[in-house]
């Protein structure tokens, strides 16, 4: 007896088949970019170790390998985009490329509904996806050196696509009820929730353009469009059978987790814990967060600072400069917004300790023993970074550093030198590897000490009062310059060449040997950097590695 043939696959068995391929898909590319990644890594450290017992077939091998990872880091000129690398753009189309063949195969009926409900089913796969790209405490830390400001690109790419998603799902689904004659079918609940929960991912989209402009107006409308989403989308399909409450569940759960550990950091660190502001010359400010618990912030890592007291609902990522006895210490340039509320606050009561807190730290930096040679870059206050990742450099290696090292810090007038006074002392008297390099560029040469020496400009002092004794000892170390001895650094007043530096660094290294650039600073310095190394990509001159810190996705 023959058996009774199988009924077609339904609407949702194919939609739970497409978004099973897409997790199997995301997974799979997971995989192959994180093994590539730690291969790459690998393959600096081997031939750093082995470079005197490698054949030489091995070892261009090798080197063309490495070529080609450089190739994929290559900036495409597309301003409006942000410039970004081939490896990025890459990525980018293969996953747009998945998103349109599995929106546009596998049906059991070609019928307008069916696209719709795909659309939709898509839309929740990738705002799951775009969740765990926005992650800070990302998983794929673990496993590869990636902090979450790289995949917020990804994060915005994702969002963007799922948006567009949901408003395709709304117009094909309006479409269908329309010709069946059923457009009463919009007031009922189920669908008044899912119209809601559409607007509330456009609100969700919309509040990220207001980001860099009014701060607080993003951070709570983002929350806030989120969570509407996931609970007017649950109510859009409530039925446990239909799946959707599990994919909201899961994507609210990954949501929840990270707040979870951001919470509780911030609650940890904000118990006994004070920062007391300095204001610094040039409109500069120094923070000192007193708490001694807060060991892991290593610095050149970045963490979020909370201070309530200037601004309640915002957290702000600094670079860490130094985590030291007297407590975590932080420079800023006061611009706009909660750099400009913090400096007023400084310049108001300077040493007035206040109640805040941090989460972090954040950040994946390279490692640096595999190089032959580092080269810092940085212009005004991007300097937090270099100085904290020397300063990390310094701390793990006892002050003995192995390969030589520039420094080149681009400042606009010499009082800009006591932002990071300490910092500048230790590396100039670190070791005879590190050479510094100082340009001033709106100001002519001044006067230098009878050996060349150039002296620290002289701080204001501030008067404390009987309460602000504790603050007494940052202070103290910045009081002038006649109790100070001079700073030797080789000093240029012009503004600073990208290029000039980079072909110094790489002047008297073979092709053999590996570079690392590190640089932070105006996105215009990064760019120049960028182009000028990717220039210098050729077999005549060393493996160049470039490190761009900022937090424009952060």
């Amino acid at each position: 007896m023959e058996s009774a043939p199988r009924p077609p696959p339904s609407k949702q068995q194919k939609n739970e088949e497409t978004l099973t391929a897409y997790a199997f898909l995301l997974c799979g590319l997971f995989i192959f970019v994180i093994s590539a990644h730690r291969w790459h890594g690998s393959s600096k450290r081997t031939l750093q170790k082995q470079r005197s017992v490698v054949k030489k077939a091995q070892e261009v091998a090798r080197r063309a390998s490495r070529l080609a990872f450089l190739k994929l880091e290559l900036s495409l000129t597309w301003e409006w985009f942000g410039r970004p690398s081939l490896r990025l753009v890459a990525l980018v189309c293969i996953f747009l490329a998945a998103n349109i063949v599995l929106c546009s195969t596998s049906f059991a009926s070609h019928a307008v509904n069916h696209f719709a409900s795909r659309y939709g089913w898509m839309a929740s796969a990738n705002m799951a996806l775009c969740v765990f790209f926005g992650m800070k405490n990302t998983p794929l830390a673990l496993v590869s050196s990636v902090s979450h400001a790289n995949l917020n690109v990804l994060h915005r790419v994702v969002g963007y696509v799922a948006v567009l998603l949901i408003v395709l799902h709304a117009i094909l689904y309006t479409i269908f009820l329309s010709r069946q004659g059923r457009l009463a079918k919009l007031l009922e609940v189920s669908d008044l929730s899912g119209i809601g929960a559409g607007i509330a991912m456009i609100l969700l989209l919309l509040t990220g353009l207001y980001r860099y402009r009014h701060y607080e107006m993003f951070y709570i409308g983002h929350i806030a469009s989120f969570v509407m989403t996931v609970i007017l989308a649950v109510l859009h399909r409530p039925l446990w059978a239909k799946k959707l409450p599990i994919v909201m569940l899961f994507t609210a759960g990954l949501w929840a987790i990270d707040r979870a550990l951001r919470t509780s950091r911030l609650s940890w660190n904000v118990i006994n814990n004070q920062a007391l502001c300095y204001p610094l010359p040039g409109g500069g400010t120094r923070l000192l967060l007193k708490k001694p618990s807060v060991k892991g912030a290593t610095p050149g890592s970045h963490c979020y600072l909370w201070i309530p007291r200037v601004r309640l609902f915002q957290l702000h990522p600094f670079t860490i400069v130094s985590n030291g006895p007297l407590g975590l210490e932080l420079v800023m340039k006061s611009q706009q917004g909660f750099t400009k509320a913090l400096g007023e606050f400084a310049m108001r009561q300077p040493g007035r300790a206040t109640w805040a807190s941090l989460d972090g730290p954040y950040g994946a930096l390279p490692d640096t023993t595999v190089y032959d040679k580092l080269v810092f870059i940085a212009g005004g206050s991007g300097a937090a970074f270099t100085f904290g990742f020397m300063n990390r450099i310094l701390h793990r290696s006892g002050g003995l550093i192995s390969q030589p090292i520039d420094f080149v810090w681009a400042i606009k007038h010499t009082e800009h030198l006591s932002w990071f006074d300490e910092s500048l002392r230790a590396l100039t008297s670190a070791d005879s590897t590190v050479n510094v390099f100082l340009h001033i560029t709106k100001e002519d040469p001044g006067p230098m000490g009878s050996d060349g020496l150039l002296g620290l400009p002289e701080f204001a002092a501030f008067s404390l009062k009987p309460e602000d004794s504790e603050a007494q000892p940052l202070l103290a170390r910045t009081a002038s310059k006649g109790c100070q001895p001079a700073l030797k650094a080789s000093i240029v007043y012009k503004r600073m060449n990208p290029q000039t530096v980079v072909q110094n660094a790489l002047s008297n290294m073979r092709s053999d040997e590996q570079i690392l650039i590190c640089v932070c600073g105006p996105k215009s310095l990064m760019d120049r950097v960028r182009e000028t190394v990717e220039d210098c990509g050729d077999d005549s001159n060393p493996t160049i590695d470039i490190h761009c810190e900022d937090f424009e996705g952060s």
